[in-house]
């Protein structure tokens, strides 16, 4: 008899216990209070921010491993990157581990042009104009290519900006439409996440340097939900603001390359 009353009370005792770490962490969860949005103080330095690291570079050479993940298939490349901020010049060069060129991409302005060792063929055009998923499936706009070439996010042009929940900006236009939202890590002023709506575009940044004032990420990651595509770049090497001579920009092209119109690049079976 003694031996089923300790038992029950054994039972009650573990129940009392059971019921008393449950309620415990139900009131932990109830009373985290959600993050407030930014106050217009705190906004202000944030923009003030990236705007000064806007125009903190001038010139940038940098090297690294790009890795494409297209619907689940990843591919390794090292890349080289040089660019000039104004007049904006990017050229960047995609080679095999082997050490054998796949591609070559020169943005002068507005013009636009890649070199494909695979297809042996020199595609030209208009940056921004284009379908380009078969070449390169990732949105290729001026704003996203110096964000991904600078390691840190372009601020784009905007009407009005205003926080909706901590840690975060929104970026609108004058329709009041979003055109950028930027996640901040948590008590920093330096970007986590950054949404560019109209490209339908996300990238984060990892892993922050800060190289005499400039800031940058050693680990971007770029993601096209609509191309089922992420790009991920590791930067090894990052120097900035040194001089890089003109004829960096050009593409030296072997004379079996044939000349293909970025305007046809899709009409191709």
């Amino acid at each position: 008899m003694n031996t089923v009353k300790q038992k029950k009370t054994s039972i009650t005792r573990l129940f009392s216990v059971l019921l008393v770490l449950l309620l415990s962490c139900c009131a932990r969860v109830a009373i985290t209070p959600p993050s407030l949005p930014l106050d217009h103080q705190t906004i202000t330095g944030i923009i003030s921010v990236f705007k000064e690291q806007g125009v903190a570079v001038r010139t940038l050479v940098s090297s690294g491993t790009l890795t494409l993940d297209i619907k689940g298939s990843e591919s390794d490349a090292t890349v080289l990157i040089v660019a000039i901020r104004d007049p904006s010049k990017i050229k960047i060069e995609i080679t095999h581990p082997w050490g054998r060129p796949l591609l070559h991409i020169l943005i002068m302005g507005s013009s636009l042009e890649i070199l494909s060792f695979t297809d042996k063929r020199l595609y030209s055009g208009q940056i921004g104009t284009h379908d380009l998923s078969r070449l390169i499936p990732v949105p290729l706009s001026p704003e996203l290519l110096w964000t991904l070439a600078r390691a840190y996010p372009v601020l784009l042009k905007y009407n009005r900006v205003l926080s909706t929940k901590g840690n975060q900006i929104t970026l609108l236009n004058q329709k009041g439409n979003n055109i950028q939202v930027i996640d901040l890590y948590p008590e920093s002023d330096l970007p986590h996440r950054v949404a560019f709506c109209q490209q339908n575009t996300e990238m984060t940044f990892a892993d922050f340097q800060n190289n005499g004032g400039i800031r940058y990420a050693k680990e971007i990651e770029m993601h096209s939900p609509e191309d089922n595509a992420r790009l991920a770049l590791e930067i090894g090497q990052m120097v900035f603001n040194k001089p890089v001579p003109d004829a960096i920009f050009r593409l030296d092209t072997p004379l079996d390359f044939e000349l293909v119109p970025l305007s046809e690049v899709n009409r191709e079976d």
